[in-house]
């Protein structure tokens, strides 16, 4: 009984830890723990950008501006044009934020993915200052790069789970070599 038990405990571990001498499981990171995902939503209540939300809808989700809001061809008024200037900041800020959880967390194409998308997307905010583009065009380009980041971090994660496929098997022969032997072990007699 006192076998089972403890083969229940370890295999209990096995799921939730991985059973293994190194501790427990390290934690699984999300793009949502990155700070830089926080930043940017929390964009929608920063006041120097209040002007900014009847032209865009949200600061932070692109697809949300409904369709009145995607055909417009208004340009920017000088008052908005130094709220467009803080945002670009205030990207940039976010954006380095989550630098260190990138560089620690996430596979080195997601990190190069997430700096494209802030660069691109202040290119598309410096052709709506400049008046290049107007609230319109600026929201459906907006857009449609974020359906390309987003499907292209997509892709990274895959990719990389891929590439580190042989590794993970591996560690879980390993895993399972030792919860052989230590079930060998707890059936010796003492």
């Amino acid at each position: 009984m006192k076998t089972l038990a403890l083969t229940t405990a370890c295999l209990a571990m096995v799921t939730l830890a991985g059973c293994s001498s190194n501790g427990p499981a390290p934690v699984a990171r999300t793009a949502a723990d990155d700070p830089t995902a926080t930043c940017l939503a929390a964009l929608d209540g920063d006041a120097t950008l209040a002007v900014l939300k009847p032209r865009v809808g949200s600061l932070a989700d692109a697809d949300a501006p409904p369709l009145a809001l995607r055909s417009s061809t208004a340009m920017p008024t000088a008052e908005e044009k130094k709220a467009i200037q803080s945002w670009a900041g205030l990207r940039k800020d976010c954006v380095n934020r989550g630098a260190e959880f990138r560089l620690t967390n996430a596979p080195p194409a997601y990190a190069d993915i997430v700096e494209e998308e802030n660069s691109r997307f202040t290119v598309l905010l410096s052709r709506l200052y400049v008046g290049q583009a107007g609230y319109g065009e600026f929201l459906n380009e907006r857009s449609l790069l974020d359906q390309e980041m987003m499907s292209r971090r997509n892709n990274a994660r895959e990719q990389h789970q891929r590439a580190n496929a042989p590794i993970r098997q591996e560690e879980a022969a390993r895993r399972r070599a030792e919860l052989s032997e230590a079930l060998v072990l707890l059936q010796m007699p003492q």
